[in-house]
């Protein structure tokens, strides 16, 4: 695993070059480490791999001895969540996304519940546009019923 923090996700974007209508792509995944009493830990982990994963349940491995994971995160191609990405929140964790839009600006959201429905917030200055909007609700759209599934 390799350790990074939050300016350090900035820097590991800087050569992702957006992908709006092109094939969405991973380009790494770590965990939010958190030390009883500490602030969370952003580390890399090149074994993690969200948007890859198939049938059944989100396993983000174990913590190291002493932590507990807080959230999972991804840069990727494309702030748009993936088809089975609901499959984190329902293993009980976060999806904090991370891509570069057109302009060069970092977009950064998150997926999780709120009052145990899934949903897709944007944080910082760059939201959503509407054309990423549609895009979202119709991933969130079928991912809903699925979640569900899962969560019961």
């Amino acid at each position: 695993m390799n350790r990074i923090c939050g300016p350090a996700i900035v820097m590991m974007l800087a050569a992702i070059s957006p992908a709006v209508g092109q094939e969405l792509k991973e380009f790494n995944c770590g965990r939010n480490l958190e030390r009883d009493g500490g602030l969370p830990q952003m580390v890399v982990d090149k074994d993690l791999h969200v948007l890859g994963q198939g049938a059944g349940k989100f396993d983000p491995g174990a913590a190291p001895a002493g932590t507990h994971i807080k959230s999972i995160f991804c840069a990727r191609s494309d702030v748009v969540p993936g088809p089975n990405d609901y499959k984190v929140v329902a293993a009980g964790y976060p999806l904090m996304l991370f891509a570069r839009d057109g302009a060069g600006q970092t977009r950064i959201a998150v997926l999780e519940t709120d009052a145990g429905q899934l949903r897709l917030r944007s944080v910082g200055q760059a939201g959503f546009t509407p054309e990423m909007s549609q895009r979202i609700r119709a991933v969130l759209d079928a991912s809903i019923p699925q979640f569900k599934a899962a969560t019961r």
